[in-house]
């Protein structure tokens, strides 16, 4: 079965339309000039100026008043073609006959196809017929010949004749017309069917590069050691990795687009609640500490707003927290727990900042002896410029009795390395000095999860901003230049024109592909 084009769509259709309009009537300005001026200059030979001036003149401002009065119709272009077989008739009245009839017929036909509507021949061949029969019946009634030069006969085989020639003259210029249009409008169906045929393949191009970078960060999420959920604005879980499964002991499938709050109704009015909506309220990261009572849990949270909503991590501290609570219950039991305790900790003398213990943890971690940090102090371990922050850590948490404070703070190992370190101080005494006990967690390689995590978001907006927005505007100058382009009645020039601009547009696709493209690559770890 044969297929049937398509449909063009409405703004394809309007800019053919357009386009075509616009080229006739420049061409029209000049014919109907050389028309007004043509009727001047065959005024002097049988001193024809009235009709000249008058009907030519008359003639042009019909046509063009119309046109003003009536701007986005097509009625000016019925006038038109009445309008050319008045300069028909003052033609043979000023020539008295010596320029045949048919030779303006055949002109102004063939002008009106260039607006590509069979329709506006009509109106010519109805007033060629209203010509020649008034001419007959003046002819008839035995009125002065005021036509031609010589006394001549409009028979009705002649009128017949003249009638007929006309009509074909017409038939075959409305049938060029009605190709002429039909011709064109299968080239831009055909040019607007590729050009999507085009866009789709783009489109699939940078759906499959965000599906690579959404991929790549999903990877991430579920690699790192601590548990992950997202939320959006609503509170809806948008994303929930195999580690918070684990913890929460909720799957997957049960959480994503579920409510949070509705999730865990007893968690509404704690801690984490209040600490979340102050998060997306000032806009800024939260960190804290949070009993889940459902779980018999401690959970050490840190929070971190974005446009689109929350970003969770956190993790079960409920083994140190229950090493902090040993330690204060009885000193007797401190030293198997803090000697054997997996994260680095340390008692200070909070008046000196000297190290007065430390475990095998701290050792390990800091790459210093054990004699080496009994003759060190707090100030040994920090970077340079930062000792005033120190000293407001340790004086806030010694203001904080019987409390635990929490901490983040670089600190430097013995080769040099920097550290971000998340530490807990919790004062006491320790042989009879007033000391604290210090619990650090080195938050080094969660922090750079996070700066990986924060960098393919802001890619993925930038390539959605990009789809939707960067990349419509060469396509659509492409959409409406090819037209034009393939246009017969466009010049070469004209062509030349199109072309450099068709080029300047696919470039500049390109370089928004290229951009795309980019804009996936893999984020280093630092």
């Amino acid at each position: 079965m044969k297929n049937c084009p398509q449909p063009l769509s409405t703004s394809l259709t309007q800019n053919l339309h357009f386009g075509v309009t616009e080229r006739s009537n420049r061409l029209i300005n000049y014919f109907l000039g050389g028309y007004f001026l043509l009727g001047l200059f065959l005024a002097p030979v049988y001193g024809t100026w009235l009709i000249a001036l008058g009907v030519g003149g008359l003639s042009l401002i019909a046509y063009y008043l119309v046109k003003v009065v009536f701007p986005v119709s097509c009625l000016y272009q019925y006038v038109l073609s009445v309008v050319l077989g008045i300069f028909m008739a003052q033609f043979i009245y000023q020539m008295h006959g010596m320029f045949e009839m048919h030779f303006f017929t055949f002109i102004g036909s063939a002008l009106l196809i260039t607006y590509q509507n069979w329709k506006l021949q009509l109106p010519l061949l109805l007033f060629v017929l209203l010509h020649h029969t008034l001419f007959s019946y003046l002819h008839d009634m035995g009125l002065p010949n005021i036509y031609f030069s010589q006394p001549t006969h409009l028979d009705m085989q002649t009128f017949t004749a003249h009638i007929l020639l006309t009509g074909v003259i017409c038939f075959i210029s409305g049938l060029c017309a009605f190709q002429l249009h039909k011709y064109h409008q299968i080239q831009l169906i055909q040019a607007e069917q590729m050009t999507r045929l085009q866009e789709a393949a783009q489109l699939t191009i940078v759906r499959e590069k965000s599906a690579e970078a959404l991929e790549e960060r999903n990877m991430i999420l579920e690699s790192i050691g601590e548990s992950f959920f997202a939320l959006d604005k609503d509170w809806a879980v948008t994303y929930w990795n195999r580690t918070a499964e684990k913890t929460l002991q909720k799957t997957k499938q049960e959480m994503l687009g579920r409510n949070l709050w509705d999730a865990f109704p007893t968690a509404v009015n704690s801690i984490s609640y209040r600490q979340y909506h102050q998060a997306t309220d000032t806009g800024r990261a939260v960190h804290f500490e949070d009993y889940f009572a459902l779980l018999d849990c401690w959970y050490e949270v840190s929070a971190f707003p974005s446009p689109a909503g929350l970003s969770v991590y956190f993790k079960d501290i409920s083994e140190r927290k229950k090493s902090i609570s040993d330690l204060k219950e009885s000193e007797q039991r401190y030293s198997d727990v803090f000697h054997f305790s997996p994260l680095p900790m340390w008692v200070v003398n909070l008046e000196s900042l000297t190290f007065m213990d430390v475990n095998q943890a701290t050792i390990d971690h800091y790459g210093y002896t054990r004699e080496e940090f009994l003759t060190m102090n707090l100030r040994d371990i920090r970077p340079e410029g930062e000792p005033a922050n120190m000293q407001h850590a340790l004086d806030t948490g010694n203001s904080e009795s019987e409390t635990i404070a929490h901490r983040q703070i670089i600190h430097r190992k013995k080769n040099g390395e920097l550290m971000n370190m998340e530490i807990q101080l919790a004062p006491f005494r320790f042989k009879g000095v007033k000391t604290s006990i210090v619990i650090a967690t080195d938050m080094t390689e969660r922090l750079r999860y996070i700066k990986a995590i924060e960098q393919q978001n802001e890619k993925l907006l930038a390539i959605s901003w990009m789809q939707s927005h960067v990349i419509r505007a060469p396509l659509a100058r492409i959409m409406g230049l090819i037209p034009m382009f393939i246009d017969p009645k466009t010049t070469i020039k004209e062509k030349q024109d199109i072309s450099a601009y068709l080029v300047l547009s696919a470039k500049e696709m390109d370089d928004v592909i290229q951009q795309i493209t980019d804009a996936t690559g893999s984020v280093p770890v630092s």
